[in-house]
């Protein structure tokens, strides 16, 4: 794709995707399209988007070992079931107030079909959500790998032991960590990781283990730094994990 193809889509990308935000995604959008999949996106206008980081977040929800298997560039993981979606949605809302109002979500499964019921419940909760169309199925370009997505408090531990060169972020408030922390973790609080230059100090050379109370707000983080390229691995059931097996 050259360079005026790829702008030509960026700017056909921002008119679809920003128009949501002010609720007029239909009147951007071509006639032919009906309330069934005005919020769908195409592959090539996600793609665009993650690179042009256009305030969107891409999340892939299917099982850990598909997405490991390969996921688009960009993309965290997070199944977002029925209780998990509730808990996600309420944190970004109460934590993250700009995530609410200025970033769109873009869901991916296998064919659009579970991606599509989540984003439309995750609309309904109040976030601007949409779903790939015809989810990884659909997508041959821009595929990535990842080795894991999780870590549990004793496989870290023994990593830690040996000396394995990790990078750990902690992004609870500052208080927390003075009750408990992990020696050698940076803390970075979870709304700071979504302003401006909020990631500068992070490796991109090196796994990233991020560690939060329970794996909730841990998880959150994760949507960025995926979309950085950061290789994360998300603290199992977090400090609480870490703590009860001391």
């Amino acid at each position: 794709m050259n360079f005026m193809q790829t702008k030509n889509i960026g700017i056909i990308a921002l008119i679809v995707i920003g128009s949501a935000v002010v609720g007029i995604m239909g009147a951007t959008t071509s006639s032919v399209q009906n309330n069934a999949d005005i919020y769908a996106v195409n592959p090539d206008t996600l793609d665009v988007l993650l690179q042009n980081k256009e305030h969107v977040l891409a999340v892939d929800i299917r099982t850990a070992e598909k997405y490991q298997s390969g996921h688009l560039y960009g993309a965290s993981h997070d199944l977002l079931d029925s209780v998990t979606l509730e808990k996600r949605v309420k944190t970004i809302q109460s934590r993250l107030p700009e995530v609410t109002s200025t970033y769109n979500f873009v869901l991916i499964d296998d064919d659009g079909t579970k991606a599509k019921q989540v984003s439309q419940n995750m609309t309904d909760m109040g976030m601007h959500a949409f779903y790939l169309k015809g989810g990884m199925n659909d997508v041959s370009e821009n595929i990535v790998y990842s080795s894991q997505t999780m870590i549990d408090s004793e496989e870290l531990a023994d990593l830690l032991t040996i000396g394995e060169d990790l990078y750990l972020l902690d992004v609870r408030q500052p208080d927390e960590l003075l009750k408990s922390k992990i020696d050698g973790s940076v803390n970075i609080p979870l709304a700071e990781i979504f302003q401006p230059n909020g990631m500068n100090g992070i490796p991109t050379d090196k796994p990233v283990v991020v560690i939060c109370g329970s794996g909730n707000r841990a998880t959150i983080a994760s949507y960025m730094l995926a979309q950085e390229g950061i290789d994360f691995r998300i603290l199992e059931g977090g400090m609480n994990s870490w703590n009860s097996k001391s």
